[in-house]
């Protein structure tokens, strides 16, 4: 029997590990979708609109990133909390 203060369409929850702050760069972006993917050291990476800090549509291919790796354990790799990174000083835009 469920408690009373659950209630009965709350499904168990996804069990999500936080991981190291990483680098990388945008690699494809879905407007229709909202979402995007992020190439990184360890491979590929999913992020959501929702998961990135600043303007999603000024977001271009090939930006520099850092954002927190979630290891969704259902749903595979996730970045978190997405940050364009600042251009390197006498380096020029693409």
């Amino acid at each position: 029997m469920r408690s009373k203060t659950t209630p009965s369409h709350v499904g168990p929850t996804k069990p999500v590990h936080a991981g190291k702050v990483t680098k990388g760069r945008i690699k494809a972006l879905t407007r229709g979708q909202a979402s995007g993917i992020i190439s990184a050291p360890r491979g590929d990476v999913f992020f959501h609109k929702a998961d990135f800090q600043g303007q999603f549509w000024d977001l271009k291919v090939g930006d520099r990133v850092v954002f927190e790796l979630l290891d969704d354990t259902i749903s595979g790799p996730r970045a978190q909390n997405v940050r364009v990174l600042p251009l390197r000083k006498g380096a020029m835009a693409e």
